[in-house]
């Protein structure tokens, strides 16, 4: 029996998501100790043409144990992009004057994170001159994810201050 398959461009993306996620957690070898899962059966779960796929209270406990890391969450913001949105986490800080004006201050930072990586992405001596490759493409995206992501806790903020339903 082989063990390769032929899966599609979203189902290779996700298994990404899953190796990066079990790289930020510290490896192969740091989620078998952790989970008792075969060294073997965490690198299926990652290889773009293996159809094996992690389990959802793996994934669970490995973002669980890596947040803050890089990229996290990285299996669930997989699956935000997969159904057309973006994982934004629950607002953090205070609902106050000085809470909403330091989200105010990570706004215009995302804002500018989006918008060197157009420039970068747009620039004549860039990776695909004046037309952006799939690389900056995804740069790009990814810092939009970020400015999205300000621009909701703001929005939570603002209405727990005013006593609006979100």
């Amino acid at each position: 029996m082989t063990r390769s398959a032929s899966l599609t461009p979203d189902q290779q993306s996700g298994k990404a998501a899953f190796k990066a996620l079990a790289k930020a957690y510290g490896g192969q070898q740091a989620v078998e100790a952790e989970t008792g899962i075969r060294q073997q059966e965490i690198s299926d779960c990652g290889l773009p043409n293996v159809a094996r796929f992690a389990s959802i209270d793996l994934v669970d406990t490995l973002e669980d144990r890596t947040h803050g890391t890089a990229g996290w969450p990285h299996v669930t913001s997989w699956l935000c992009r997969r159904r057309g949105g973006v994982f934004v986490p629950l607002p953090q800080g205070e609902d106050t004057p000085d809470g909403m004006m330091l989200t105010v201050a990570e706004l215009a930072a995302e804002l500018g994170d989006v918008s060197r990586a157009v420039s970068e992405g747009v620039c004549a001596s860039g990776d695909g001159g004046q037309i952006l490759t799939d690389r900056e493409r995804d740069h790009v995206l990814t810092e939009l994810d970020g400015l999205d992501r300000a621009s909701a806790r703001l929005r939570l903020k603002l209405n727990k201050m005013t006593g609006d339903a979100v």
